[in-house]
C-alpha cells in the first residue's frame, strides 16, 4: 500500500475543497457523502472525515457525521479500503457500522472485523437509482406544492413515520426538518389535504437525492407517492436544471416498481452494516 495515505479531519469545508475534483467526477454515486458534507459545512455541525489519497489525490472517502452515526464509505478497491479501514482502526476510533457500495462496505466490514476484533451484521440493503426519461403517472387527482412553515408538525410527523417504517435515521429529527423548510427543499402532495411527502437535496454536480418519500397509511394506494415524486423531478429538472436519484429499500417491491415505472434506472446495491461492541 506504498503510495496510499490516510487524512483525518473535522473540518467538512475542507475536506470539501480537497477532494473537490474527486467529488466532482461522481456526482450520482456521492451524493449522500457529498451532501452531507456540504451540510456538515454550512451548518458547522460536528463530523469526522477520512480521505484516501493514492499518488497524491483524493481516491476515497469515509465520513461519519453526526458522531456516532454509522460511517458512509466512498466505492473503492479492495487495497484502498483496508487501508482506509486499518488507518481508523489504529486511530483507536470506535464505528457503529458502515454503509455504502455493497462491494465496497462488505470488504470494509470484513477489514474492521478484523482490526477490531468485533462482529458485523447487515442491517439494511438498498438499490440506487438514477433517472432516466421522465414518465409523469397520469389520472392522480392533486397538486405538488412547497412545504410552508405551517406544515411544520406534519413534516415532523411524517418524516417521524418515515423512519419507523424504514429504519432510517437523520439525527435530530427537529433541526433536519427545519433545516429542510428554511432551505426550501421540503415539498407536498396536495389533495384536499396533505397526502404524501418528499425531500429534494439542494443539487449538487447536476443531482439532487429524492428522498423521505411518505405516504400515510390512510391515504395509500392512490397514487399520490408516485405522482409526488414524478412531479418533483419534474420541478427539479425544469426550475433546477438537474437530475434525480434516489434510493430505495431491496425489500420494498412496492417502492422499487413505482420508480421504476417513473423512469428511474438500477445504477448499485448498497448495504448498511452495523458493528456490534469489540471483544
Amino acid at each position: 500500500m506504498g503510495s496510499l495515505h490516510v487524512d483525518a479531519t473535522h473540518d467538512a469545508a475542507g475536506a470539501i475543497e480537497r477532494a473537490g475534483a474527486y467529488l466532482a467526477a461522481r456526482p450520482v454515486e456521492l451524493n449522500v457523502i457529498w451532501s452531507v458534507m456540504s451540510q456538515r459545512a454550512d451548518s458547522g455541525a460536528p463530523g469526522r472525515y477520512w480521505l484516501l489519497e493514492a499518488a497524491g489525490e483524493v481516491a476515497g472517502l469515509v465520513i461519519e457525521s453526526p458522531p456516532g452515526h454509522a460511517a458512509a464509505i466512498s466505492a473503492m478497491p479492495r487495497e484502498h479500503v483496508a487501508a482506509m479501514a486499518t488507518a481508523i482502526a489504529e486511530e483507536g476510533h470506535q464505528l457503529s457500522g458502515v454503509a455504502g457500495e455493497a462491494p465496497t462496505a462488505s470488504a470494509f466490514a470484513g477489514c474492521w472485523t478484523e482490526r477490531v476484533r468485533t462482529a458485523a451484521v447487515v442491517e439494511d440493503a438498498q438499490r440506487l437509482y438514477l433517472l432516466g426519461r421522465l414518465a409523469q403517472p397520469e389520472g392522480v387527482s392533486g397538486q405538488l406544492r412547497r412545504a410552508e412553515l405551517s406544515d411544520r408538525d406534519i413534516m415532523i410527523e411524517g418524516w417521524s413515520a418515515f423512519q419507523a417504517e424504514t429504519g432510517a435515521l437523520a439525527g435530530e429529527l427537529a433541526s433536519a426538518v427545519d433545516f429542510s423548510l428554511r432551505t426550501g427543499r421540503l415539498f407536498l402532495w396536495e389533495d384536499g389535504g396533505p397526502r404524501c411527502l418528499a425531500r429534494a437535496t439542494e443539487p449538487l454536480g447536476g443531482i439532487s437525492r429524492i428522498g423521505v418519500v411518505f405516504t400515510p397509511p390512510a391515504w395509500r394506494r392512490r397514487g399520490y407517492a408516485a405522482a409526488c415524486v414524478g412531479a418533483l423531478c419534474g420541478w427539479v429538472r425544469d426550475e433546477e436544471g438537474a437530475n434525480s436519484v434516489l434510493y430505495a429499500q431491496l425489500g420494498n417491491a412496492s417502492s422499487n416498481a413505482i420508480y421504476r415505472r417513473l423512469g428511474f434506472e438500477a445504477v448499485s446495491e448498497t448495504l448498511a452494516y452495523r458493528f456490534d461492541e469489540a471483544v
